[in-house]
């Protein structure tokens, strides 16, 4: 009966061992494909990584934004949709924008801000450059 026993599990022990090679195989594979795919792409992702890096920063700060307005309904009982609508610089916005459209135009808000700012700092470096030169 011990030997029974044994067997089976020796014979399940090995079923095991061979799908988790079976699942090192694979994922060794998709590494590899990703990896190829990643070397082709990369130049291209170059490009747009510090595009994507600000946009992600707007993200971020919008949803701390979004965070304080939902504390300030909780606490004070503000709405949150005036709260986001005096962020926002346009103030052409419908009484019928709903809160998604309204996050999206305070991340586009939040965006512009940024780079206009980052764009007048490196303005202001390149003729700091010139008058040293």
């Amino acid at each position: 009966m011990a030997n029974i026993f044994f067997s089976a599990l020796n014979l399940i022990l090995s079923a095991a061992n061979f799908i988790f090679k079976l699942f090192c195989i694979f994922f060794g594979l998709l590494a590899g494909v990703i990896f190829i795919l990643l070397q082709k792409i990369f130049p291209i992702a170059a490009k747009y990584f510090s595009m994507a890096i600000m946009w992600i920063i707007s993200a971020i700060v919008t949803l701390g934004l979004i965070i304080y307005a939902t504390s300030r309904n909780i606490f004070h009982g503000e709405s949150i949709n005036d709260f986001i609508k005096n962020l926002l610089p346009n103030k052409r916005i419908s009484g019928k924008t709903d809160f998604s459209l309204l996050a999206i135009e305070l991340i586009d808000a939040v965006y512009f801000d940024i780079s206009s700012k980052l764009k007048m700092q490196y303005e202001k470096i390149l003729n700091f450059l010139r008058l040293v030169q």
